[in-house]
């Protein structure tokens, strides 16, 4: 494979690994953006509304995002992801949750923490 840049390129003097990491965060950024849009989501053929949280509530959601980020056990991370979830979505229940597609909840619920942030359209 050959790839060509120009002597205006931004890219100029770029590895292709570096513009790929570039490009994925360009990605990553635009699917984020869009899911702190949504009020609304569907996980699994599931439907989950985002709450609204109040003060306390984000409190509680940034201390379960901590612990998650400080463990190494895939377990107790795992039961901290469904706390939050349990917090920022109607709808999560014990049968929903066994069968939910975890990688995309957290998705959905690190669009909820960027929200908390002021990450969002209004």
């Amino acid at each position: 494979m050959t790839l060509t840049i120009d002597e205006e390129s931004p890219n100029k003097g770029k590895t292709l690994n570096q513009m790929i990491q570039e490009a994925s965060a360009q990605v990553t950024f635009k699917n984020m953006q869009k899911l702190c849009n949504q009020d609304e989501y569907i996980i699994a053929g599931e439907k989950y509304k985002r709450v609204v949280l109040n003060p306390d509530q984000i409190v509680e959601l940034n201390k379960l995002q901590k612990i998650i980020d400080e463990t190494d056990d895939p377990k107790v991370r795992m039961e901290k992801v469904k706390q939050q979830a349990e917090l920022c979505l109607e709808g999560v229940t014990d049968a929903k949750w066994k069968k939910t597609d975890a990688a995309r909840m957290e998705l959905v619920i690190g669009a909820c923490l960027l929200i908390s942030k002021g990450f969002c359209d209004y």
